[in-house]
């Protein structure tokens, strides 16, 4: 009898050892940098919206993780430097085996290109960025060349060509309309800016001046009196964070000198936080964006039509019930929700892949790969109820907005009010023939 239970104990733990992860499972690990400091300012938002995100994915309520595992994630500020953001990743793939280090994620162009070898060759590792890239993510990139890399939003050459296409349709004027682009000396700043000339050139814009605005500029005179000088009609302002001081000394000094201009931008100018530090000088605003407009000034005068928007403010008010009530330009509050909803959306479609991997029966970085590769989705509704396709790498979704902002008195101080309201429906880039 003794002999019989012994063998028995034997041979189920026999059994118990032979199937893969009997004993301890493994891990699923994914690791995020953001910008949470640096040359853009002090930006806690990305860091709050992933850390509520992942918590809120790995709970019951968001779905447990993926069918029931429970991710384990890695946050890191970045600081804006791609140095930083290199030495991150590289510590991480140390520390870290491949069979359980599924993802990374990323969100400047100054990273991208130095880990195009390690990322796409050696590592081979699924990597998500919110650089919106030509070279990576254009024609002449993309899955191709750089198999790895996947962006969440349109490249900016397609965003500046967009505007193009917006001055072309909208000009009223007699012959050809005149171009300045004003753009920040970085990666990040000149890109997109051939594709724009040409695509100008196609159209018969005529582009008569190109101007590098440093991040460290207290004053835009100079810059302003050379496109007067040029008689340009439209400026694109192109690079730069709208939540920098830079933007509000070029905005403000363009009203005064540039009377007569339409003032544009791409993604990282359109939103909230230009209208609380551009103020009056940011009215008539004229911007492309990848992702809905979030919050209007005051917040509870933001449109909620929008699914996606609806969502994120309820789960802000949720998990973030001071900051979302906070004064915006105090430290603690939540200073624009579109900076919360990034480090949030991060957060969403890393579950959304790995549990498609998973569900595939396939949770490893090709697993996670062909995840996205295939993936078609509406982003639980972010863009109006319309579906992407990844097959480009990138969320190809674009939309054009306008900022209507009006200075109320408050307090006995002028102070901003308004919003940015979309003027386009929302434009597949990956079904625009140019």
């Amino acid at each position: 009898m003794k002999k019989s239970v012994l063998f028995g104990l034997c041979f189920v733990l026999v059994l118990f050892l032979a199937v893969p992860g009997a004993i301890s499972a493994k891990e699923i690990k994914v690791l995020s940098q953001f910008p949470m400091s640096g040359i853009a300012g002090s930006l806690p938002e990305f860091g709050w919206g992933y850390i509520d995100g992942m918590n809120w994915v790995n709970s019951k309520e968001g779905g447990s993780g993926v069918n029931g595992k429970p991710i384990k994630w890695y946050l890191e500020d970045m600081r804006y430097s791609p140095t930083v953001e290199i030495a991150n990743f590289n510590k991480y793939l140390a520390a870290h085996s491949k069979d359980e280090f599924l993802m990374a994620t990323g969100y400047i162009t100054g990273g991208l290109k130095p880990l195009i070898d390690k990322v796409n060759k050696e590592e081979k590792i699924p990597w998500l960025d919110g650089s919106y890239s030509t070279e990576i993510f254009g024609d002449e990139g993309g899955p191709t060349k750089f198999p790895y890399y996947y962006s969440l939003g349109g490249t900016y050459g397609n965003q500046l060509k967009l505007l193009m296409k917006w001055i072309k349709e909208n000009d009223k004027g007699k012959g050809a309309p005149k171009v300045g682009l004003v753009y920040s000396p970085t990666a990040w700043g000149r890109d997109g800016i051939p594709e724009a000339k040409a695509y100008a050139k196609k159209l018969g814009l005529d582009v008569v001046s190109e101007i590098e605005y440093p991040y460290t500029a207290t004053d835009a005179t100079n810059e302003c009196m050379t496109l007067r000088k040029a008689k340009a009609q439209y400026v694109i302002y192109h690079g730069y964070s709208g939540a920098g001081s830079y933007t509000a000394s070029f905005f403000k000094t363009a009203k005064k000198i540039l009377k007569e201009v339409q003032l544009m931008g791409t993604h990282y100018t359109s939103g909230r936080f230009p209208i609380l530090v551009c103020q009056a000088s940011y009215d008539g605003y004229v911007g492309v964006a990848t992702r809905p407009f979030f919050d209007s000034v005051p917040r509870s005068k933001t449109p909620m039509d929008n699914p996606f928007v609806k969502f994120v403010h309820d789960f802000a008010k949720k998990y973030r019930p001071k900051e979302y009530v906070a004064h915006p330009m105090k430290p603690g509050g939540i200073k624009d929700i579109f900076l919360y909803v990034e480090g949030l959306s991060y957060a969403l479609m890393i579950q959304k892949v790995l549990v498609e991997a998973d569900n595939a029966g396939d949770l490893t970085r090709e697993g996670v790969k062909k995840a996205l590769d295939n993936l078609v989705w509406d982003f639980n509704g972010m863009f109006g109820g319309k579906t992407f396709s990844y097959k480009s790498h990138t969320i190809p979704m674009l939309r054009m907005y306008k900022a209507k902002v009006v200075m109320v008195d408050m307090d006995g101080k002028k102070v901003p009010t308004g919003g940015v309201y979309p003027i386009s429906d929302w434009i597949n880039t990956d079904e625009v023939k140019w």
